[in-house]
């Protein structure tokens, strides 16, 4: 089974993410985005260089739009551009890209390929395999659950158990054990496992590293890599 990591935004935090990955033997892919489109501190020229040093770096768009939002002709230039700014910086070819907010149709998906990627990441969660090169789907997100740990918007206290609500189906159908309900750590250890047991062909991890710094979850993300580097059956890849 491959172990996957990817990781949205390009944020300043996404250097200790780096860090923590190379603690534990792993990699992951950092999607980024220029720095001046970044609302919160942003990782710099220098600072991409030093993660592309041991990590992949794919696209993540110029300005992170909701690329079916937007007219088509700039939807292209934001596909295209970003794959031009990265391969810029880092002289490799940049052959993978992140669509921003998980926003995507036909019509996105054929202008990434057109632009010469190979693969495209989408935010779809609670997978193991993936049928299209571009629209591939992940595993789990690092994101509190089962209850939020931070309401910020009015409608959270309406749904403060948002993220089980919509996961309950899926664990339910790949029966999961009672513990994988208490706690983020636990529902990432199950589902490896379970990935483990069933051979999938992957198990791909992915977040904001702002996010985590924003709901306190490096040490659940620590205990879950460190979960994974003790099981010997993992084979860590860059994407």
């Amino acid at each position: 089974m491959q172990f996957i990591t990817s990781w949205d935004d390009g944020r300043k935090t996404d250097l200790r993410i780096a860090a923590m990955l190379e603690k534990y033997g792993l990699t992951g892919t950092f999607y980024v985005s220029p720095p001046e489109t970044n609302e919160k501190p942003a990782l710099s020229t220098n600072e991409i260089l030093e993660i592309a040093s041991r990590h992949t770096i794919g696209a993540h768009s110029m300005t992170h739009p909701r690329l079916t939002r937007i007219p088509i002709d700039q939807a292209k230039r934001e596909i295209e551009e970003s794959k031009q700014w990265i391969e810029g910086i880092t002289g490799k070819e940049c052959n993978t890209f992140c669509y921003p907010a998980g926003d995507f149709n036909d019509q996105t998906k054929k202008l990434v390929k057109e632009a010469g990627f190979v693969e495209a990441r989408t935010v779809e969660q609670l997978e193991f395999k993936s049928a299209d090169y571009f629209a591939s789907p992940t595993t789990l997100q690092v994101y509190p659950f089962p209850f939020r740990k931070r309401w910020t918007r009015w409608w959270h206290y309406i749904d403060p158990l948002v993220r089980l609500r919509v996961f309950l189906p899926r664990m339910i159908a790949l029966r999961l054990p009672p513990k994988a309900y208490a706690s983020w750590a636990e529902l990432a250890k199950s589902l490896y496992r379970y990935a483990q047991k069933t051979n999938q062909p992957f198990f791909h991890l992915w977040g904001h590293s702002w996010e985590i710094e924003k709901y306190g979850m490096w040490e659940e993300l620590e205990e879950f890599l460190r979960f994974v580097e003790s099981n010997n059956e993992v084979i860590p890849i860059i994407i």
